[in-house]
């Protein structure tokens, strides 16, 4: 077959089928937002999974137009088989807004954005001017048009625009607000957040409540921003994040549709690949892959690389691990290690409040894509505890940069690190013990080390700098022997050594020595038999290391 251009970066769907690009039959949505969603429905998904696109495919569906000029771009999709397909198609007046470009870095900034989107909007409708009857009406709807209206006329725009279209076509419109969230994100990174939450209040409730100059309103966003009362006034609206099991296939690709599309373009042998690197995404309990590394990897040819991750910044991110409680740190040291962590999950997040509670960072980690939900279950307190996992290997290479980052940008440099991990292979203690405290000293600051359970953070902070070595398969607390080791070290050539550390505590009030510490620390690796896994393996060349550490100052000791 002729092989059709891959649309990377279309977000328009009368441009994709006009221009015949490769499409995943998504129109099935149409239907599901009738006959599943509410007056208003909220769609929460991850950056990049196809919300503009979505909305486009609604816009063109349901756009009343002379002589219904958009009916001929359904030809041929799954959602012409729709009992009501004549019912709603082209029957129907649409605004659509999209916000994803409104990243101004102050608030006035922001509205000259914003302005410019509703500029498009205004002029789109241009038809509508020569029919406005009030005088003030047409006032502000040319100063919509050329950008000059003021702060309160572009909060009322919205409403303005519903209620002239209700007028001339006789009919309420869809109302369609893409990426509504985003100004509200950087506003919170740019210190203009109070101000953006009030007028995105306003802005919203003027359309989306209590309008009867409106047929449905579709808003896509990544979080539910709720705290603020943005949506307070909204009571009928129908929030679908990705927990839930409504229109959970109509975002992202399936497993049927990666895989008939990998064979379309004859990489059907790399599939396993593939799931590897972009699956593990489950939305309403349906596994998903990310629809923008799958288009992006068949366009460079088959090259598996970390497409979904470089379109963003991880700033809050970053800034969420490194200053949010300890827990957080020891939990992504697990996830990296393949162990998954359980915790309730708040879909209703105030962005100020994220660094307050590790469920708000959890929460704000799974909608934003770095993370899945499974295995739901009701806690004693009636809340829902979810199993989170790292979706792929895509997405874990985000959790590696960043403990790298912490590293490499720290007052100690990348070179250091390497000298530390050649003492640990040449058995060197005294080079090992020396770069180990320059770390702590100069890089442990990003971690709190003062909490209930500091051996846990030397442990994360360990494991952080050691799973970046690809001389070892890295693991920590599992069953070996008697107990659970802290962390051991498989080398990938089970001819040479492999390591097992214990970690211990020194508290001088209740501690005979640092000596006595560490002696105690080895031997619990002898009685619990923690070399047992290493044998078992192969490796006959095994190194029990003790690490003991006060504040930040560590002592170290090994035997062969």
């Amino acid at each position: 077959m002729d092989r059709k251009k891959l649309p990377i970066g279309i977000s328009d769907y009368r441009k994709l089928i006009e221009e015949d690009y490769y499409y995943v039959d998504k129109t099935d949505f149409i239907r599901q937002v009738i006959e599943e969603g509410s007056l208003i429905t909220l769609l929460p998904r991850p950056r990049r999974f196809g919300k503009t696109l979505n909305l486009s495919t609604l816009r063109y569906f349901f756009e009343k137009t002379e002589g219904n000029i958009f009916r001929p771009l359904f030809n041929g999709k799954s959602i012409e088989g729709w009992k009501d397909f004549e019912k709603y198609q082209g029957k129907y007046p649409v605004i659509m807004v999209t916000l994803k470009d409104c990243k101004g870095d102050t608030f006035e900034e922001m509205l000259l954005l914003l302005a410019r989107e509703l500029q498009s909007e205004f002029i789109r409708h241009d038809y509508l001017r020569e029919h406005i009857q009030q005088a003030d009406y047409l006032d502000q709807f040319v100063r919509l048009q050329n950008r000059k209206a003021t702060p309160d006329e572009i909060t009322g725009s919205l409403r303005l625009l519903s209620e002239l279209l209700t007028v001339y076509w006789g009919t309420p419109p869809l109302v369609l607000l893409d990426e509504y969230d985003t100004p509200i994100r950087v506003a919170f990174d740019k210190g203009y957040y109070d101000r953006m939450i009030g007028f995105m209040r306003n802005f919203m409730s003027l359309v989306f409540k209590d309008n009867t100059d409106i047929f449905r309103g579709v808003i896509t966003g990544i979080l539910r921003v709720s705290k603020e009362s943005i949506f307070s006034g909204l009571n009928n609206i129908d929030v679908d994040t990705i927990l839930e099991q409504s229109m959970c296939s109509s975002f992202g690709f399936t497993q049927e549709e990666t895989d008939r599309m990998l064979s379309d373009y004859s990489m059907g042998n790399q599939k396993e690949e593939v799931k590897q690197w972009y699956d593990g995404y489950l939305f309403g309990g349906q596994t998903i892959y990310n629809p923008w590394s799958v288009l992006s990897f068949i366009s460079k040819g088959g090259v598996l690389a970390p497409y979904w991750v470089n379109t963003g910044s991880d700033v809050l991110l970053r800034h969420l691990l490194a200053d949010g409680p300890s827990q957080i740190r020891s939990g992504v040291e697990s996830l990296i290690q393949g162990e998954p962590i359980r915790s309730v999950i708040n879909d209703k997040l105030a962005f100020p409040d994220l660094l307050a509670n590790p469920i708000n960072i959890w929460s704000f980690m799974l909608f934003s894509g770095y993370l899945k939900a499974s295995d739901s279950q009701l806690t004693p307190e009636d809340l829902i505890e979810y199993e989170l996992q790292i979706p792929n290997r895509e997405v874990k290479t985000v959790y590696r940069t960043i403990i790298r980052s912490w590293i490499d940008n720290g007052p100690v440099k990348n070179e250091r690190l390497e000298l530390m991990l050649q003492a640990l292979k040449e058995n060197n203690v005294p080079i090992f013990q020396r770069v180990l405290n320059d770390f702590v000293v100069n890089t442990l600051s990003y971690y709190d080390t003062s909490g209930r359970d500091p051996e846990k953070v030397y442990q994360a902070f360990l494991l952080g700098m050691l799973v970046n070595s690809g001389a070892y398969e890295v693991s920590s607390n599992r069953e070996s022997g008697l107990g659970r080791y802290d962390i051991l070290l498989r080398p990938r050539d089970l001819s040479k050594q492999g390591v097992i550390m214990e970690l211990k505590l020194y508290d001088p009030m209740f501690d005979k020595s640092v000596d006595s510490v560490l002696e105690s620390a080895l031997q619990q690796i002898e009685d619990k038999q923690y070399a047992a896994t290493l044998r078992s393996a192969g490796v006959k060349d095994i190194l029990k290391m003790a690490i003991t550490f006060d504040g930040k100052q560590v002592w170290v000791k090994t035997v062969e």
